[in-house]
This record gives structure tokens, sequence and C-alpha cells, in this order.
């Protein structure tokens, strides 16, 4: 009779906890694609913003200035990156 109540504890134990560990998972992929749309959203937003389809709020400029400055940054590292790869030293 106390074995019984010892392994149905456990057993309900061991329900429980893969229930929290199913419910763990679902929400860090709910997370990643929320995470995912987020990165679209801010990537169709910036694109809008730079056509001059949409007009960009007065709190978010400093943010949009911020992303201009980093894809300026990253146009000159790739210009770099380009050109030494051109300028490879020829092997002896």
């Amino acid at each position: 009779m106390q074995l019984e109540k010892i392994l149905q504890d456990l057993r309900d134990r061991v329900i429980h906890g893969s229930q929290v560990g199913k419910r763990k998972l679902d929400l860090a992929f709910a997370r990643r694609e929320l995470d995912r749309k987020l990165l679209e959203l801010g990537e169709r937003f910036r694109n809008l913003a730079r056509e001059g389809r949409v007009a960009v709020p007065e709190e978010l400029e400093g943010l949009v200035a911020k992303v201009r400055v980093l894809e300026e940054r990253m146009a000159r590292e790739e210009q770099e990156v380009a050109r030494l790869q051109r300028e490879q030293p020829s092997e002896t």
C-alpha cells in the first residue's frame, strides 16, 4: 500500500515536471518567433523610413541615427575586407 502511494507520487511528479518542461520549451519557441518578427518589423520600418514612406517618431530618431551609423560602418568594413582580399599576397 505504501509503495503504491510512493510510486503514484513519483509518477505525478514526473508528469508535472514534463508538463513544466514542455511549457518552457513552448515559451522558448514563442520567444524566438517574437524575436524574428520584431527583427522583421524593424527592418521593414527602417526600409519605409529610408524611402520616406513613413515618418520616424521623435522617440525613435536617436535609434534610427545609430542604426544608420552602424550600417555605414558595416559598409566601410565590407569595402575594407574586399580590398584586403583583392590584395592577397601571391604565393611564391
